[in-house]
């Protein structure tokens, strides 16, 4: 249906939504409000929902009606968006009407809600003074009886009473679900999460459905174009069809050809897909894929959720990974094996966009309205979590999907709680499958509270491959004689001299970007021509780290001098290289396994690499701040003088089934009581992220104060609070810097200063992303005037500042200066 259009003179009688000043068009309330409540119902995959959001989306801009906000509109369409009053309230009027109209029934209180928060979350109880928002709109001074007059006259008050019914029986079909599953999981002894936390998140997916449904009708309007709709479930199975028929030939035809594959591992390889196969023919909702590093998780889970997308008619596959080191490779291939790029979205910040593309790709993002979805960890849990509209958005469409989560060992241990039961949510109540992937899976030992549901392992015995795929020694060489102290960067550095003698090629990996800066410049002072150092960090862009990896690589395959490559955990999980010895400074069993997978990884040397653990001393790597580190540092060191002692109890290796449970038990004994449930300072006292979006104690301590009764309400939570207190990496590293990596990043501010379009300047700036380094403030400082403001107001740093090889320097070296 096409956006109504009402000429100028024809507004006097009608009440508006939208104005354009440009064209002169304007959208009736009643058009808006429809257009809203349909689109929101029809792309609803909960049906227990969709009635509730059909009625929040009709009265969701009932306070659009009052006097202010269509003078406000005509005064638009007289003399234009300068005269636009921002901030206007249009949100109360629609949550009040709805209490009235509901009269004291529960879903009353979660509608009023929802379109409270439509233009922004709020806390439900204010934490400092236990206020509630209830209270508060009901308090907030509108022109509530004008509007409510204007809203009846628009809509005939038994036929809303009549959809208020259908959301009364929506809302207590939502709490029995609710009340079952958490019923049903406490009486097994194991604790899977609250009911505040369960409804807290229905609330964020129809809050999801309202915001696409408002933005979606809202920019249709404004471009003078036809309602969008979403893929029919028609399409979306014949792409499910093509790409499995793409996918079978690509493992026929590419695979076994492929070089970096090597082939004496394929028929394993080969063998674990077709588990991942056959259990796509299965009806769980949430699996495990455990094998070894270099067996082909990528492929065999996306081969799984092809098959399960087709058998189940699941909606999209959105694929996770952790580092954007891996997520571009990955995106590459998972194109290719689907034959069918156009249906498969990259979403991270480095990727560039086709010319006028750039709007279409914001919106996907905002959306994920696409089959395949590649993308971050970060942007994955922001869906899930953080008070972002544009990340809120997104939320309803991880609904009748399958998400497969690479890598879940690196996922923060902070996010621990939170993501079990966010994948508690999904699975149980959203109809969506989830596919947890790794080497080294964290073990599912219970948590006190907020458990993860029971997973099918889908490749069956993991020791069996753990066996097949044993490429490597691991050595530890952490309480070495000659080292008693540990390593400084000077004995690091004649150590991997020595290895390389042996091994032809060594990755060093380390747990600082300083200590890898060092070992570096060490090893290039005093190696030869017969040899390459390489060096991989977080100091140098993702563009300059792509084009070392490729480098390395290539060196790799030619083999015509001794490698040596100096990185941080970059490197650590899924890149695909493969060196004759690893050295890795001592942090978590995972760590140094997934480390191990960068060595001999297709077997090609002809005998076992080698894995050594080495202990740098304290002033080479400084962990003071680092606490996960050390965390895992002490496990791991738990598991190294058991190993000593007894060695058959693990099999014999480190790397075993055995040896992975132990070191996470242990790991998880050591951790602080709150280290999982995600702990922030609010108001001078610690609370955590799990709280507050489930029970919010504080929140409801405080109401008792001010109010002298307990709380009546199934929705405490601090939802604003936490979403905004909810960052997945650290913000140590949240100033972004250009940096002059060859002549494009010039180029391109340049070009910035001359243009003048939103929509140009947001290209430019995507472009400069793959040219940006993350800097801390203290850094920043230290730089000085190394570090400028553009007109544009971009932080840029000065040419001499940027080495070729290393990236981001403290010290200038104008020989290296590349511009």
């Amino acid at each position: 249906m096409k956006n109504k259009e009402t000429s100028i003179l024809e507004t006097e009688d009608c009440k508006l939504a939208h104005v354009d000043y440009e064209t002169k068009r304007c959208q009736s309330m009643q058009e808006h409000a429809g257009n809203v409540a349909r689109f929101s119902r029809d792309v609803c995959e909960l049906p227990e929902l969709s009635s509730i959001v059909e009625l929040a989306g009709i009265l969701h801009d009932a306070g659009k009606l009052g006097t202010v906000n269509q003078d406000d509109f005509k005064n638009i369409l007289e003399l234009g968006d300068k005269v636009h009053k921002h901030g206007l309230d249009h949100s109360t009027a629609g949550g009040r009407i709805v209490l009235e109209l509901l009269k004291g029934e529960p879903v009353s209180e979660f509608i009023s809600t929802l379109i409270y928060f439509h233009h922004g979350m709020e806390d439900c109880i204010n934490l400092e003074n236990g206020q509630s928002l209830q209270e508060r709109r009901l308090k907030k001074e509108i022109e509530y009886k004008h509007i409510k007059e204007e809203f009846f006259e628009l809509y005939d008050r038994k036929m809303l009473e009549k959809a208020g019914e259908k959301a009364v029986q929506s809302y207590q079909e939502i709490l029995k679900k609710v009340n079952g599953f958490v019923k049903k999981y406490d009486s097994s002894g194991k604790k899977y999460g609250s009911r505040y936390f369960y409804l807290g998140m229905y609330l964020r997916t129809a809050l999801s459905l309202l915001i696409d449904g408002d933005w979606t009708d809202t920019a249709c309007f404004f471009q003078n174009i036809p309602l969008s709709k979403r893929m029919s479930q028609e399409e979306t199975q014949k792409i499910w069809e093509e790409c499995i028929q793409n996918f079978e030939q690509y493992l026929k035809n590419e695979i076994p050809n492929n070089p970096d594959n090597g082939n004496q591992l394929n028929v394993f390889r080969q063998e674990i897909s077709d588990s991942c196969r056959k259990a796509a023919e299965t009806d769980q909702q949430l699996y495990r894929l455990t094998v070894p590093t270099g067996a082909g998780k990528t492929l065999s889970s996306l081969r799984f959720a092809l098959y399960h997308a087709k058998k189940e008619q699941k909606h999209r596959i959105i694929y996770i990974a952790p580092f954007n080191s891996i997520l571009e490779q990955n995106a590459e291939e998972i194109r290719k094996a689907t034959g069918l790029p156009a249906a498969v979205l990259e979403h991270h910040c480095n990727v560039i966009c086709e010319e006028g593309e750039e709007e279409k790709y914001r919106n996907l993002t905002e959306t994920w309205d696409s089959p395949i979805i590649v993308t971050t960890a970060v942007q994955i849990l922001n869906t899930l979590f953080s008070d972002q509209k544009n990340c809120i958005r997104r939320m309803h469409n991880l609904c009748n999907s399958i998400i497969i989560f690479d890598e879940v060992q690196a996922f923060p241990v902070r996010c621990t709680e939170l993501f079990n039961l966010s994948v508690n949510f999904l699975s149980q109540f959203c109809g969506t499958t989830a596919v947890l992937c790794s080497a080294t899976q964290p073990t599912l030992a219970s948590l006190e509270e907020n458990n993860i549901c029971k997973c099918l392992e889908m490749s069956g015995e993991s020791e069996k491959y753990t066996k097949a795929f044993k490429r490597v020694e691991i050595i530890d060489e952490t309480k070495n004689e000659r080292y008693p102290r540990g390593m400084e960067t000077e004995d690091l550095k004649e150590f991997v001299l020595e290895k390389t003698e042996e091994y032809h090629s060594t990755l060093v990996i380390l747990n600082t970007t300083k200590c890898a800066f060092e070992v570096f410049q060490n090893l290039e002072d005093c190696c030869t021509e017969e040899y390459e150092i390489f060096h991989l960090s977080n100091n140098m862009c993702p563009q300059h780290k792509l084009d070392t990896l490729a480098e390395i690589k290539n060196a790799l395959r030619k083999r015509d001098k001794k490698i040596i490559c100096v990185s941080t955990q970059v490197v650590e999980a899924g890149v695909n290289f493969s060196f004759g010895c690893v050295v890795r400074s001592k942090a978590g069993l995972d760590n140094v396994i997934q480390a191990a997978g960068r060595c001999n990884r297709h077997k090609e040397l002809g005998k076992m690499g080698a894995v050594y653990i080495v202990q740098m001393v304290h002033d080479a790597e400084r962990l003071e701040r680092l606490r996960e580190i050390r965390d895992a540092q002490a496990a791991l060191q738990k598991i190294l003088d058991d190993f000593k002692y007894d060695n058959k109890r693990f099999n014999y290796s480190l790397d075993s089934e055995i040896a992975i449970k132990f070191y996470y038990s242990v790991y998880r004994s050591q951790l602080r009581k709150l280290e999982t449930k995600f702990p922030v300072e609010v108001c001078g006292v610690t609370v955590t992220l799990t709280d507050l979006l489930g029970k919010n104690q504080i929140g409801q301590n405080q109401y008792c104060r001010k109010h002298k009764e307990k709380v009546r309400t199934k929705l405490p939570q601090a939802f604003q609070t936490a979403g905004s207190e909810f960052e997945v990496i650290s913000d140590t590293y949240k100033l972004s810097v250009v940096v002059p990596y060859g002549i494009e990043p010039k180029l391109l501010l340049e070009e910035l200063s001359q243009v003048r379009t939103e929509t140009e300047k947001k290209k430019i700036l995507r472009k400069l992303q793959r040219y940006t380094v993350g800097i801390s403030e203290s850094r920043r400082n230290k730089l000085g005037n190394a570090v400028y403001e553009n007109s544009e107001g971009i932080l840029v740093l000065c040419d001499g500042y940027y080495d070729k090889k290393v990236g981001v320097v403290d010290e200038p070296k104008m020989d290296f200066c590349n511009i």
